[in-house]
């Protein structure tokens, strides 16, 4: 394909923005979200040549309306890239019922709509990659709520690679470990140090390093699908 074009959800995060400079650097351009960075979302599309277009994706009524902006102007990504997560390190008992129903509306529920709405309009060839933190085959201390939206991402994305493979379209899960940034920032010291004790790499990832995976997989794969890719530095 020429002229990619990308519509990234979470693109003013530590994650995203990371994202956003690959995109650029590899010459494509389209669409990121962002929630309530509004300065920062405007110097990071005039940077990079994207257009930034404001949502909260704990409202799906919101996520359906710029996507009915994006029909309006029948813009079609062949890539769709999702960075956007919450998480707030409490234990089970103080978990609340609007904390859960949030996290889920964001870490997942926004990709499985922007799934759905792309699933009849990409072509082949088109790439859907989604970011996480879980990849099925670790143990580790996360929040319940967090956790359970990990999963949700990692079933959705084996369910998707069969629904959507048929017709070319290629979709992965990347699971990153601790990011020098971003929802990483949440974590104490002695959880830090613990990680970093048990990484192969025996350091945190960065977010540069972290976008290069997701965007080989979106710009450059052509067998994968359906998977989830560990990029976590040896956990």
């Amino acid at each position: 394909m020429s002229e990619r074009r990308a519509l990234l959800l979470g693109g003013t995060g530590h994650l995203g923005s990371a994202v956003l400079a690959q995109l650029a650097e590899r010459g494509v351009s389209g669409v990121f979200t962002y929630h309530s960075q509004k300065e920062r979302a405007e110097a990071l599309a005039a940077q990079h040549g994207f257009r930034a277009l404001p949502v909260d994706l704990r409202d799906a009524a919101a996520l359906s309306s710029v996507f009915a902006l994006l029909d309006q102007e029948e813009f079609v990504p062949d890539l769709f890239i999702h960075c956007a997560a919450i998480s707030r390190l409490l234990p089970l008992s103080e978990i609340s019922l609007t904390l859960w129903q949030q996290t889920v509306a964001v870490n997942a529920q926004s990709a499985f709509l922007a799934c759905q709405w792309l699933g009849n309009r990409m072509k082949k060839g088109s790439s859907i990659v989604l970011s996480g933190a879980l990849d099925r085959t670790q143990s580790l201390p996360l929040p319940v709520h967090f956790a359970a939206t990990q999963g949700m991402l990692s079933a959705m994305v084996m369910a998707l690679g069969h629904e959507l493979g048929p017709r070319g379209v290629f979709v992965n899960l990347v699971s990153l470990g601790m990011l020098d940034g971003g929802v990483a920032n949440q974590l104490d010291e002695r959880r830090r140090t613990d990680y970093q004790h048990f990484s192969a790499l025996r350091r945190v990832g960065e977010a540069r390093e972290a976008a290069q995976v997701i965007c080989w997989l979106a710009l450059e794969n052509h067998y994968i699908n359906g998977k989830t890719l560990a990029a976590n530095g040896g956990i």
